[in-house]
């Protein structure tokens, strides 16, 4: 289990780093493309919660001004849903950005779909023998 934890990596740049490849262009472009795709993602996670927390207290004051039980309750379900929507965004957003690379690299993934510039038929062989 130590072992285990001592591979893992928690970014994308550092997961693309441990491929060690003769062809360094192919990785740079990976870990460039990944940390743009993964600054992006941090800051619609950070918008979608400004957003959400702004609109949940409108529908906490609308929740608490409510006159009649109909009101009320539409109130309530735009709140949970509110609630749920920010939380399944967050969960996403932090796999793809700390998890997924970790368990990734945890598991050699890598090592097995091969190297970069490896005979690309043997990772597509598989999918051809499907179709046949």
């Amino acid at each position: 289990m130590a072992s285990l934890l001592n591979k893992v990596v928690w970014s994308w740049s550092a997961y693309f780093e441990n491929f060690g490849t003769d062809n360094t262009d192919q990785s740079q472009v990976l870990t460039e493309v990944f940390n743009i795709i993964s600054i992006i993602l941090w800051v619609v996670l950070g918008i979608v919660g400004a957003i959400g927390a702004v609109y949940a207290i409108y529908l906490g004051v609308q929740l608490a001004r409510a006159d009649e039980q109909g009101k009320r309750d539409d109130a309530k379900k735009h709140l949970i849903t509110v609630i749920i929507a920010v939380g399944v965004t967050l969960a996403l957003i932090l796999v793809f950005n700390t998890f997924l690379p970790a368990l990734l690299s945890a598991f050699n993934v890598k090592d097995s779909a091969g190297e970069f510039g490896e005979n690309p038929d043997t990772l597509i062989s598989p999918i051809l023998s499907l179709l046949k």
